[in-house]
């Protein structure tokens, strides 16, 4: 089975392909692992994080070719992004971030989206999140091209409370800053009904926010009652 190759395993479509079978290749011949795709320049790698491969998978291609960790595929994704984008676990994510910690700082797109843009806009869990930021602290504060904070794309997209408060603890001042479409965090959060509990973080960190004239509308049409709670005074 070696002889196949692993790039040709992950490519096979006409069947399923079961993680012992990849750890057992790689074990045999771990040269594979150095394998480059031609047509889209990943490696084993970035097919097993684009596949939300388990834990086994990643440690026995990090094993066989760690140098794979930092290689671009050519969008000019690292197998980090995979892993965000695809569900991996969080220890997925630590693994990648410890063979190649500055992953942590790679951008996505024209709209130069950090991991952290990234992992919060797909729904990722606390556990990856912190594991982003622990790499990063920095990354908190990074705006992209439009102006966003990660706070924004969590506020937009329901993130957990848990995840909102580790954005928070990590960059208190986001909560400050206007986005795209010179949305606040706290608007985003109402406009697309985040978590009461998200909501009233972001409020919290900071409350001059419900001064400002689009909040009034943002907390009757989308607050879910939450305007009576948080009365703007």
């Amino acid at each position: 089975m070696a002889s196949k190759g692993l790039i040709a395993l992950f490519k096979d479509a006409n069947r399923p392909l079961l993680s012992k079978e990849v750890i057992s290749t790689v074990e045999k011949t771990p040269t594979l692992a150095a394998d480059v795709d031609r047509a889209t320049g990943n490696t084993a790698l970035h097919f097993a994080c684009c596949n939300a491969a388990p834990l086994p998978v990643v440690k026995a291609l990090l094993k066989a070719h760690r140098p794979a960790a930092a290689m671009q595929d050519a969008d000019g994704n690292l197998p980090l992004t995979g892993a965000i984008a695809n569900a991996c676990s969080p220890d997925v994510v630590k693994a990648l971030l410890a063979a190649h910690p500055d992953g942590a700082m790679a951008r996505r797109g024209a709209k130069q989206h950090t991991m952290l843009h990234y992992a919060v806009c797909h729904g990722q869990p606390l556990e990856t999140v912190a594991a982003l930021i622990h790499a990063w602290p920095e990354a908190a504060a990074i705006r992209d091209a439009e102006g966003n904070a990660p706070l924004h794309f969590a506020a937009a997209c329901q993130a957990s409370p848990a995840v909102v408060k580790a954005l928070l603890a990590a960059c208190s001042e986001s909560a400050r800053w206007r986005g795209s479409m010179g949305r606040l965090p706290l608007s985003l959060s109402l406009l697309c009904e985040a978590p009461p509990g998200a909501i009233e973080a972001i409020r919290d960190a900071y409350p001059e926010a419900q001064r400002n004239e689009e909040l009034v509308a943002d907390y009757q049409n989308h607050g879910h009652g939450l305007g009576s709670r948080f009365p703007m005074s």
